[in-house]
């Protein structure tokens, strides 16, 4: 290591000049993380918007003052668990919601919103209030000023260690579900999603709760016909935009109906039922 890293300022003022900028790096930091943290902390939305949605996020938090950001970190990290987001009633498509928090006792959450606080006030002091301590001519007033500065570096210390704590933890979780998210167990997911939320099957719902017989079970033909009359534009793309050739596959695929194919005097018949 290079001697000169232990090399004592010449002077009590730049000891002072010196802590001066090691705090503000500290708030700079503490900024940062708040701004990362926050910006990756919750996404909502339909599955084509949700990378729109999130850089809308991430560029307002970015022009959020500190005090504004403690906050929203209260708000939203450290807030209740249970509290959920919520799409919109009349859902037209797949619709994704991510959230991080962070919670505690009630003596944790009072913790940090204690030394969050204290972040922006010491903040403000330094920023806005620091001039009456700086006395280059006076060794008395630079060594209270020094004094000044550690204690308020101490004061800091512990929000910026709980923010790092949060900052990692998060950082480990986006890259758990960023492998996720590329794997095709989650493609499977996907396709599943949005196969048991097309209007298709949505229409075969609905038919078979209002022609089933009282077993449940409902003629798969009948059904199809009544689907060929309200939707044939979707019937007309369900190879396309599905991948399936039949009614009985698509139903099949969808995992949310048992099939039956009952023998006939000419053949055999399907029903179909929820499950």
């Amino acid at each position: 290591m290079d001697s000169n890293q232990h090399t004592a300022p010449q002077n009590p003022k730049d000891e002072v000049l010196r802590k001066i900028g090691r705090n503000l790096l500290i708030f700079q930091q503490i900024e940062y993380m708040l701004k990362r943290i926050l910006g990756n902390s919750r996404v909502q939305g339909y599955a084509h918007e949700l990378a729109d949605n999130k850089e809308r996020r991430v560029n307002g938090i970015q022009k959020d003052m500190l005090g504004l950001l403690i906050q929203r970190y209260v708000d939203e990290i450290l807030s209740d668990p249970d509290e959920e987001q919520h799409g919109p009633s009349d859902l037209s498509g797949i619709w994704l919601s991510f959230s991080f928090k962070t919670n505690g006792d009630n003596a944790f959450y009072k913790y940090q919103c204690q030394n969050l606080e204290l972040v922006r006030e010491e903040r403000n002091q330094l920023v806005h209030h620091f001039l009456p301590y700086w006395r280059p001519n006076s060794p008395e007033q630079l060594s209270t000023a020094c004094e000044y500065l550690d204690e308020q570096r101490e004061k800091i210390l512990p929000a910026k260690e709980h923010l790092k704590s949060v900052f990692e933890t998060m950082h480990q979780v986006l890259q758990e579900h960023a492998g996720f998210f590329a794997s095709e167990e989650f493609s499977q997911h996907l396709n599943l999603m949005m196969l048991q939320g097309s209007p298709l099957i949505q229409l075969f719902s609905d038919i078979t709760s209002r022609i089933s017989r009282s077993d449940g079970w409902t003629c798969l033909a009948r059904a199809g016909q009544l689907i060929h009359d309200k939707a044939p534009d979707e019937v007309a793309k369900m190879k396309a935009k599905y991948g399936y050739d039949s009614f009985k596959k698509l139903l099949a695929a969808s995992e949310c109906f048992e099939i039956l194919d009952e023998p006939t005097s000419n053949g055999r018949r399907t029903f179909y039922r929820l499950r």
